[in-house]
């Protein structure tokens, strides 16, 4: 197929948390399992690239996914993946956990649950 057959469109972190949001979609998290441990995207799905199927992609039926690594380029080849072997509405987080937290978007995980706040 074409490159143009599959424009591989990317949204930003506030269009993501809204679709979320509004159960419209699921954050596919394509970081490996240490990465995501640390830390990750509240209701997100951990599906590390390495392990990534296409023939045998998540089943998520009647939903947007947007697909979210560090700072993109693993989202990419994993959207790139998903959109060749025909999954529709695969969308790449702009930036990636980087831009999620620039835009001040909440996130969880063992390096926020290590801080302690306390005096």
């Amino acid at each position: 197929m074409s490159e143009s057959a599959h424009p591989l469109p990317e949204i930003d972190a506030r269009t993501a948390l809204a679709w979320q949001a509004a159960d419209e979609a699921v954050i596919l998290d394509v970081r490996e399992t240490h990465e995501f441990e640390y830390e990750n995207v509240p209701g997100s799905v951990l599906l590390p690239l390495s392990f990534l199927d296409p023939e045998q992609p998540p089943a998520i039926f009647g939903k947007k996914v947007v697909v979210i690594c560090a700072i993109g380029k693993r989202a990419a080849a994993a959207q790139k993946q998903l959109a060749d072997s025909g999954r529709p509405n695969v969308y790449n987080l702009a930036g990636g956990l980087d831009a999620w937290k620039k835009a001040g978007q909440e996130i969880q995980g063992g390096k926020h649950e290590a801080l302690d706040y306390s005096i």
